[in-house]
């Protein structure tokens, strides 16, 4: 399987802009009064969309000769579990403890969960315990409806994809998702489109096409992307929306970011620091863990002592914040959902290993 540096790169990028959009919120209920983080930073709520675009085409890329293959459909099925639960599953009983211990730390201001629908990562008409994990109930849909379309010929992916596409522009065009039950809510909504579009590209980047892009095309839709496209999104606050002109500026504008890196790394003309990779590797981890471990810093900080008046002691708790996000993360990454990973990794290929002709007599 490829491996696009870009990719985890973005996702990078993606998850330490979701920490800057929670680190503002943090920052107002514990910094003692005066704010450093500004309003625009809520822009980074977007990281999550940019994550489904990605995992859109992360699916084609690990599902590339995977169709009308049982074995290697048993593996996709297996590895996209396997992926999202063992991690997450470590998150969701911390985040027990903690109500257990003090039930007003946790969701304090979004209401009860309901515990077995967020251990199982099932839609639900209430906040899931660890808030963050609404987007793997995302995740896991997305993943059923690809896991579907193993079973037909791979030429046939482009087709089944658009077929998605245009139902969800023709429902999200004449209703609203939010009047239906919390399930269909999940299979309905825009942001499948991140999702579609991600994929859509990958078949396009894998495609013959692809190479017929000149270099100056690439690199004026990655500038437009960033210049343009990101800046409008902005402007327009479409961040604070959740319909079907949101998906679309965002899957477009997205798209063109992950397309034009990816073509530009294959070329050779495109590297990411290592250090921003690194970001993108533990980026699942970061994600699950940040706001438990900003809710330890900022209590710490209230026990410390904030300095109204002054801002120093708003730069000191932005990098405290963000310090603490990442150290954690890498030691979470490390210690546990890496060789969770590899240890899944290596029952996948022993489990669901091709059996051997028996030889005729």
């Amino acid at each position: 399987m490829e491996r696009l540096f870009s990719l985890q790169g973005l996702r990078g990028l993606a998850v330490l802009g979701v920490v800057l959009f929670h680190m503002t919120s943090v920052e107002a209920k514990y910094a003692g009064g005066d704010r450093l983080l500004p309003a625009w930073l809520d822009f980074f709520q977007l990281g999550v969309d940019l994550f489904f675009v990605i995992s859109g085409f992360v699916m084609v890329i690990v599902s590339r000769g995977r169709f009308q293959d049982r074995v290697q459909a048993q593996r996709f099925v297996f590895n996209r579990v396997s992926r999202i639960y063992p991690t997450y599953w470590l998150y969701y009983f911390l985040t027990l403890a903690v109500l257990l211990v003090q039930p007003g730390m946790v969701n304090s201001s979004h209401g009860e969960s309901n515990l077995l629908l967020s251990f199982l990562l099932l839609p639900s008409d209430k906040v899931l315990l660890v808030m963050v994990a609404w987007s793997l109930v995302f995740e896991l849909w997305f993943y059923l409806v690809f896991s579907a379309l193993l079973p037909l010929r791979e030429r046939w992916l482009p087709a089944a994809l658009a077929v998605w596409a245009l139902i969800l522009l023709v429902f999200n065009s004449l209703q609203d998702w939010r009047d239906y039950s919390p399930a269909v809510q999940i299979m309905l909504h825009p942001h499948a489109l991140e999702f579609i579009a991600g994929a859509a590209l990958a078949l396009f980047f894998y495609s013959p096409h692809s190479a017929r892009l000149p270099d100056r095309l690439v690199w004026a839709m990655l500038l437009l992307a960033t210049l343009v496209g990101m800046p409008l999104v902005g402007y327009w606050h479409l961040y604070q929306s959740h319909g079907l002109p949101r998906m679309l500026a965002v899957a477009l504008v997205f798209g063109a970011l992950v397309l034009s890196m990816v073509l530009l790394e294959r070329r050779a003309h495109l590297r990411l620091s290592t250090a921003l990779v690194a970001v993108g590797d533990m980026s699942y981890t970061i994600y699950l863990s940040h706001l438990l471990v900003l809710g330890v810093i900022g209590r710490l900080w209230a026990w410390l002592g904030p300095w109204p008046g002054s801002y120093l002691d708003n730069v000191g708790f932005a990098l405290l914040m963000m310090a603490a996000v990442l150290c954690y993360g890498w030691v979470g990454y490390r210690l546990f959902e890496k060789p969770i990973l590899d240890r899944a990794n290596a029952y996948c290929k022993k489990r669901f290993a091709r059996r051997a002709p028996v030889a005729s007599v």
